[in-house]
């Protein structure tokens, strides 16, 4: 409820903020109030837009970007290793070695697998065992691809709000005659840049890079209901 109140806040902010005579003249690198249109309009868009669980995973999902904070707790690589050992364990009649390994992974997918295999599980079983997991994945990281996304095409478009109110000052300076020129300028120069270039450098890439670790889950998944498969029909095999 709370996160809607303060989008309209932040977003009212933005607009005062653009509209506001410049009482800097001149055109500097740096503008403070340009980045405020173009940050504070996206995050204000994001709390309309976005329920609160939502907003918070993909203010998680930031610590990629910082060094030293963007740890993955998802390891492919890890889990594929996992379904290998998982797969020849079976194969080889080392029933212990399968219960502790499921015991001891960090993948949900692990565990299912295991209790699949134990439980003769095939065909719409099998599918459905995964299919709550696969629910879930998507459900944690679609929303967060989709701010993302979001951030990438909303920064420009706050830039241009930054833009279109900076020119406007400066047409009405022009026409005053006034000397504070260089403070619109600012406004409508750099308020577009730093939409394109946050746009086009944070939103863009942290969308694709969200939707490629989702892609790895379900990945990781399909992988596994297919060894699943296929060991339990060599089990049957061996038995007739």
């Amino acid at each position: 409820m709370f996160t809607p109140i303060i989008g309209v806040i932040t977003l009212c902010a933005v607009f005062f903020v653009a509209v506001a005579e410049r009482s800097n003249a001149q055109l500097d690198f740096i503008d403070y109030h340009a980045a405020f249109v173009v940050l504070g309009g996206v995050a204000g868009a994001l709390c309309l837009s976005m329920e609160r669980s939502s907003l918070l995973m993909l203010l998680q999902s930031v610590r990629d970007l910082l060094p030293g904070f963007g740890k993955r707790k998802y390891d492919s690589q890890h889990v594929r290793q996992e379904i290998a050992e998982l797969r020849d364990a079976w194969r080889g009649g080392q029933r212990a070695k399968v219960l502790d390994l499921a015991d001891h992974s960090k993948s949900a997918e692990i565990r299912i697998a295991a209790d699949a295999l134990f439980k003769r599980k095939k065909g719409a079983a099998l599918s459905e065992a995964f299919a709550e997991l696969r629910t879930v994945y998507i459900t944690k990281y679609q929303p967060v691809v989709e701010g993302w996304d979001l951030v990438g095409r909303l920064a420009p478009s706050f830039g241009m709000v930054g833009t279109v109110t900076g020119m406007i000052q400066l047409f009405k300076n022009m026409a005053e005659n006034s000397g504070n020129i260089g403070g619109a300028m600012g406004m409508a120069l750099l308020a577009t840049l730093y939409g394109i270039t946050f746009g086009a450098s944070v939103g863009s890439p942290m969308a694709t890079r969200v939707m490629n670790r989702m892609n790895e889950y379900l990945a990781s998944m399909d992988l596994l209901e297919q060894t699943v498969a296929a060991l339990s029909e060599a089990d049957e095999q061996q038995k007739s």
